[in-house]
């Protein structure tokens, strides 16, 4: 497996970090089977995967719980644990984002928050510190927290010893530039695929020149670039595939014969679609870290695979050509 330096904070990750939001199963991803997902993140560690990303968010602290028990016993300084604060659901206090599963969720990264919300996570991962601790939805009106505070917070964590590096997700260029200005950021968790560039096109510069991690979620589009997804699939009302734009039909359609293009280039590197996108994926940047999501086993050892192929650089052009007609970035 290889791997990734966190920021400027002294932490080896692997290249593949394990994603966990579907574990934490709720109305978005529908029933959860706890024991294929335990089955899941065992197989990841003994694969080389050492960094296990999560949230209080994921299942309102389901999936936190989860991955605590799957790491009750491996020892502690073997894995690198990343999770979230910013998403509230406790009071009133917050700019609201969404009602889920009976509960208002609102964006809060006020000090009160933030540090009940450290406290929430580290009892539910069963450990005394957490590596990478991220701000999950950044502030908004009306209840718009100085960045100040909030790093204020964060930074009186890692003295502490409770978090061992900061990072920031679902950002503006301008909320990048604001964090930096109040102390050091080391990862950056931003979406990215083959078809969805343009967060990764606009910030790895940045990133490259702060010494910032940056961390790709969603590079399969909830399983679309798997080539396992048809045009006879439905998707199920209130999943979150409603909202991306490439089910529609008229799109998926065009993603779907680029991935069936592709099937020469499988051959050749003895893998399947799924691998394919992701060696292409990790290819874009040195400072890149895949978040590869999953709820089964077989998801895990996708990314696994897909993460030790070397493209060529007239495939990697080759695919770059498919992707722009299909109406993807590759700027």
């Amino acid at each position: 497996m290889k791997t990734r330096q966190i920021g400027k904070s002294g932490i080896t990750a692997s290249a593949i970090a394990l994603g966990t939001w579907s574990m934490g199963g709720d109305a978005q991803w529908g029933a959860q089977d706890d024991e294929a997902s335990l089955k899941a993140i065992h197989s990841a560690v003994e694969h080389g995967i050492n960094t296990i990303d999560t949230a209080p968010a994921y299942g309102f602290g389901y999936s936190e719980r989860l991955v605590g028990r799957a790491i009750r016993e491996i020892p502690r300084e073997k894995l690198v644990i990343q999770t979230k604060c910013g998403f509230w659901w406790r009071d009133d206090e917050g700019a609201v984002i969404i009602e889920r599963d009976g509960k208002v969720c609102r964006r809060n990264l006020s000090r009160r928050a933030i540090m009940l919300d450290v406290e929430e996570s580290l009892k539910n991962l069963g450990t005394d510190y957490i590596d990478v601790y991220i701000t999950h939805h950044q502030a908004r009106e009306p209840f718009l927290v100085p960045v100040s505070e909030t790093m204020d917070a964060l930074m009186e964590l890692k003295r502490q010893g409770k978090i061992r590096a900061v990072g920031i997700s679902n950002c503006s260029e301008k909320e990048i530039k604001d964090y930096l200005s109040y102390g050091e950021i080391d990862v950056l968790q931003e979406r990215f695929s083959m078809l969805d560039q343009d967060k990764a096109d606009k910030y790895l510069p940045v990133c490259q020149e702060n010494c910032i991690t940056f961390e790709a979620f969603s590079p399969l589009e909830q399983g679309l670039l798997s080539g396992k997804i048809g045009m006879d699939y439905v998707v199920p009302e209130g999943n979150l595939r409603n909202n991306i734009k490439w089910y529609r039909t008229e799109l998926r359609l065009r993603i779907i014969e680029m991935l069936d293009g592709w099937k020469d280039l499988c051959r050749k590197y003895e893998c399947n679609t799924a691998n394919l996108v992701v060696a292409w994926t990790s290819a874009k940047a040195e400072n890149l870290i895949i978040l590869g999501g999953g709820r089964k086993e077989a998801h895990v050892l996708d990314y696994i695979k897909g993460g030790n192929i070397e493209l060529e650089k007239a495939d990697a052009e080759r695919m770059n050509r498919d992707i722009a007609l299909a109406g993807g970035s590759t700027e």
